[in-house]
């Protein structure tokens, strides 16, 4: 079958595939009284009262996951369906796929039949539809897409197009992203509800009757992708005294305890004070909390005598009559749309975040940027994990046999994502069964891609033997026993859309290596000390040294194998460089100088520019205290509050030992016995990488101890930094300032810190120069000087916040207090480049390799070295460099339909070349399949384009006059506007799996596919 060329503007792009034509598995959508069709009508002459009953549940956080299902949410479910099958008049709103799945495993086909009427009927609606309700400070967009995706998926799947949100529904998270907004509005939602704002931001709104807006969520999105938000107004619980599962009651029976008239007038003035803040007449009251309707029946029979109250007895908000019914947020979102659009209403822009956090003057949610940092990195290691495990699987034509295992460790990372799991604010317990979770899908899916990689890498006279392949999570403590042992084969992969060369360091017992590459060539390397012994792990076998090769150009979507041989021969003893070649590291063009007396670094040159450049580890000491009242809050899980707003230096003299070689030059520092860092310096690369190691923290003097890497700089940034929303486009920030309310500055350094999920960047606009340092993990981060940037890496606390965990944030591991290992990478240049590429073109190129860095398997099978195929690639050629596969996956459980992402990686004017349209043709691109036939879907790839349509607004101009930053000069660049800038994505259907021995091989005929084109308005 022949596919016409298409051509297609995006953020994010994605194709659905298929191996045969007829076996495309189009969505079963029949035409429901569900969603907005199912709405109570508004009366424009009452004040309209959405009753809206909710059970928020955690998917995990002072319990476990499954704790809180046996324990609570089964019977919540059980409950609310029991109840609305009683009144088809009620209704509720069900949020986490992730316990729903847990329900209807466990149900016979009558009680899926009565869940799926109700969902079909509009009586149950669910919102947002993710696996898990994300974070939206630490959680990278690839994994919030991921989520959604299988979120949205399972419900497709097992209700049906009535179950498909139109709403988001983050009530819970503790703050909120701008990327988050252009994800919702990408997957074709109307609106999302927030609980959570700052309380100075939401006094003001309050007092403007701004609680709810049109939010651009980017300026490569068009003027059709404003997300209406709205900010609940008693958070996301129940009215005071409403609160029925509290056994709270409104008594309209004959007793002596009758109290209904003074119950309505109470509600009825609730109702007053929330309808001023409002623009319309319609306003939604939410009825729940946590983990509440364990007994809906009582609750919604309150419910129902509340509503009643209000036909019984009249209640006005001046001349309009109070009017009460059940409603969701999908039918409130509706009726304020339509009062917009009838009285002609206008609602503020919005264009910036919802970050930092504060409840009050004291408490910025700031600290669980950082929380539990072992735990944020294990998470973006299982998102890689992930990625491989996907492309992989879509590479082989009985992808069946591997979706549990890769569904396994979907389920895992959705999980994780969940605002009380990869922002480290739950109990310990709970961490350590997330990890658990995550470790054993993590276990499933290497051995599946084992057996993937071993029919892959198989020539004809293997006959698909296993290779056996293991990967070495462990790698960060020394530890990984085929590394260690004196031979073995090293399987590279790259799941990058382009060639990579990367550098890899594995854990070694010998100094005497000799690596071998796919053509048998000798493969320079060297041996290195190991950052530490790490002798609290007494019962692993740590390596003394560090291995380094260069793995070059490891094709798109593929690997490269390397054998790797240990000489015997008699030990040599590594020796640091003495005098003053211990203080300077790198040649001409790219070096680091050490200050000789203070053993930090002094100056950094990349590409023959100079930076003066001053780095540290250093510490807070955080603020203990009762939270009793809010001047005795204490630092902990979510609340970073430091004693002294000074960092405190290490007391104890810093140490450094230097060794250089032929790939990478390396400072190794000392700053005290539970804080070090390497810093390296790589051959022909563009940046500077600081490996830290950090714990375990001391409590002496019973102190809590929150760990910065500071970077002081030469250069001229006045207040304005940036940090990255979820890892995709960068926010300009300016210190002590909020564009939305009054800042006032209690807490001056918490009250300036913001997320950083992947980089923080500063910009001297007058020497052109733009300096970054990207992160492997999310953190918190900020700018508190001119020229300074630091990075919150380490936390350890003696005290609860406050907020709900009820225990400190001590982490402990094989006996001794959490030790954490990260890395910082630092590059600077020129921020409008004449030639060459520009400073954000490197750190994209930077940070695409983290996000997606190559993955390595290992095998002691060296006597297959000579039969195996050593190279292989996904691709047959690469894409531009401003165009990324971010998914390859198979959809749902066929052999013949794939799901494919693509992702334009700049925004707007990032750069003068790379933020230019990109054109991708589809024919013949992968080596494994060919494209048949593809059709385009929502971001989330669950709902063809062509059945989404959003709600439209009445947009009025944005007049309030921003600072310039200095590096949104659009004259700097001349990139032409796109006539076409939807986000879309596509269901491709390819061919039948090139089976050939040779991996490469393509097949002859070749249909005609598509023609992509990408562009960012």
């Amino acid at each position: 079958m022949k596919v016409s060329p298409l051509q297609i503007c995006l953020v994010y792009t994605c194709l659905m595939l298929d191996l045969q034509v007829e076996s495309i598995p189009r969505y079963n959508y029949q035409t429901k009284t569900c969603g907005y069709q199912s709405c109570t009508p508004s009366d424009p002459n009452q004040i309209n009262v959405h009753i809206v009953p909710h059970s928020h549940d955690d998917v995990g956080w002072v319990k476990t996951f499954d704790q809180y299902y046996d324990e609570d949410v089964r019977s919540i479910i059980n409950s609310v369906v029991q109840a609305l099958a009683a009144n088809p008049e009620r209704r509720f709103v069900q949020v986490e796929t992730a316990f729903f799945h847990k329900w209807w495993k466990e149900q016979d086909e009558q009680q899926r039949a009565l869940f799926k009427e109700l969902v079909d009927s509009g009586r149950l609606e669910i919102a947002n539809g993710a696996w898990s309700m994300n974070d939206e400070a630490t959680s990278h967009y690839q994994s919030i897409i991921d989520q959604f995706t299988l979120g949205l998926r399972t419900l497709n799947d097992t209700l049906g197009k009535c179950s498909r949100p139109r709403i988001g529904w983050q009530i819970d998270p503790f703050g909120h992203s701008k990327e988050m907004a252009a994800i919702y509005s990408q997957m074709g939602f109307d609106g999302v509800f927030l609980g959570r704002i700052d309380y100075r931001d939401k006094s003001k709104r309050i007092e403007s009757q701004t609680m709810e807006m049109l939010w651009k969520g980017g300026a490569n999105l068009d003027g059709n992708s404003y997300l209406f938000t709205s900010v609940l107004y008693n958070h996301y619980d129940s009215p005071t005294r409403f609160c029925f599962d509290c056994g709270e009651v409104i008594i309209d029976s004959n007793s002596y305890s009758w109290n209904y008239a003074a119950r309505i007038t109470e509600f009825a003035n609730i109702v007053n004070l929330q309808a001023q803040t409002y623009k319309t007449n319609n306003i939604m009251i939410v009825l729940g909390g946590d983990f509440q309707y364990r007994n809906a029946e009582t609750n919604f029979l309150m419910t129902d005598t509340l509503i009643r109250g209000f036909e019984q007895f009249s209640k006005y908000v001046v001349d309009k009559r109070i009017r009460l019914f059940y409603s969701t947020p999908s039918c409130y979102l509706k009726a304020v749309n339509e009062e917009a659009m009838t009285r002609n209403l206008t609602f503020p822009l919005k264009v910036d975040d919802f970050f930092p956090y504060a409840s009050d003057e004291n408490a910025y949610w700031v600290g669980y940027y950082t929380s539990r940092p072992t735990s944020k990195r294990y998470e973006r290691q299982g998102n890689n994990i992930l990625q491989v495990t996907k492309q992989l699987t879509s590479f082989v034509r009985q992808a069946k046999e591997y979706i549990p295992e890769l569904r396994e460790l979907q389920e895992a990372m959705g999980v994780m994502q969940h605002h009380d799991a990869i922002s480290g604010t739950e109990k310990q317990v709970v961490a350590d069964d997330y990890h658990t979770i995550l470790s054993k899908a993590i276990a499933m899916s290497i051995e599946k891609d084992n057996e993937i990689l071993s029919s892959l890498l198989s020539s004809s006279s293997l006959n698909n033997e296993n290779l056996r392949l293991k990967t070495c999570l462990l790698a960060n403590i020394s530890v990984c026993p085929i590394s260690q042992s004196n031979q073995f084969i090293a399987v590279v992969y790259n799941p990058l859309s382009r060639p990579v060369s990367h550098y890899v360091r594995l854990p070694v017992n010998s100094v005497r290596i000799k690596v071998k590459g796919p053509e048998d060539e000798l493969i320079p390397s060297q041996i290195l000390p190991a950052i530490d012994r790490f002798k609290y792990y007494k019962q692993f076998d740590t390596a003394p040294f560090d291995l380094v090769f260069l793995a070059e150009n490891i094709p798109p979507l593929g690997a490269k194998l390397f054998k790797v041989t240990a000489i015997k021969r008699e030990s040599v003893k590594l020796r640091p460089s003495v005098g003053n070649d211990q203080f300077k590291i790198g040649g001409k063009i790219n070096n680091v100088e050490v200050d000789e007396a203070t053993k930090l670094i002094k100056a950094i040159t990349l590409n023959e520019t100079t930076l003066e450049i001053e780095q540290s580890l250093m510490y807070y000491i955080g603020k203990r205290g009762s939270n009793v009242i809010n001047v005795y809050r204490a630092s902990g899980a979510y609340v970073f509050r430091p004693r002294d707003q000074n960092a405190l230096s290490f007391t104890d003299p810093i140490k450094i030992k230097t060794f250089t070689g032929d790939l990478v030059d390396e400072i190794h520092q000392t700053f005290s016995n539970w804080a070090k860092q390497v810093i390296r310096l790589y051959k022909n690369t563009n940046y500077v990488e600081f490996d830290w190691l950090v714990g375990p923290i001391p409590t002496t003097h019973h102190r809590s101890r929150e760990v910065i890497s500071r970077f002081t700089t030469s250069l001229q940034t006045d207040d304005i930094f940036f940090t990255d929303a979820n890892g995709r486009q960068m926010i300009p920030r300016r210190r002590n300032y909020r564009a939305t309310f009054e800042y006032t500055p209690e807490e001056p350094t918490a009250g300036n810190y913001y997320p950083v999920t992947s980089k923080i960047s500063m910009i001297d606009a007058n020497e052109n120069v733009n300096f970054a340092v990207l992160t492997d993990r999310a953190q918190g981060g900020t700018s508190l000087k001119s020229g300074e940037i630091e990075l919150m890496v380490h936390r350890n606390l003696l005290d609860d916040d406050g907020f709900g965990v009820n225990e400190p944030l001590n982490e402990m591991q094989f006996g001794v207090g959490l030790i954490a290992r990260g890395k910082h990478y630092v590059t600077f240049g020129p921020n409008i480049a004449k030639e060459g590429w520009t400073s954000a073109a490197i750190q994209k190129d930077i940070a695409k390799q983290l996000q997606l860095a190559p993955w390595i398997f290992l095998t002691k099978s060296v006597r297959l070295w000579d039969s195996v195929i050593k190279e292989f690639s996904g691709l047959t050629r690469s894409l531009p460099k401003n165009v990324q596969i971010l998914t390859l996956e198979p959809w749902k459980n066929s052999e013949s339909s794939l799901l494919l992402r693509l992702e334009h990686v700049f925004e707007e004017i990032e750069d003068p070349i790379l933020s230019r349209n990109a054109y991708v043709d589809l024919e013949g691109l992968f080596t494994f399949f060919d494209v048949m036939e593809i059709y385009e879907t929502t971001l989330d790839g669950n709902q063809p384009l062509t059945e989404s349509e959003r709600l439209q607004w009445i947009v009025r101009p944005l007049l309030r006059k921003f600072r310039k930053f200095p590096n949104r000069k659009k004259e700097d660049f001349q990139v032409s506007a796109p006539k076409e800038t939807t986000a879309k994505i596509w269901y491709v259907i390819y061919a039948d799996n090139k089976s050939t021995g040779d991996p490469n091989a393509l097949f002859k005929n070749k249909p005609d596919t598509v023609q992509f084109s990408s562009s960012l308005a």
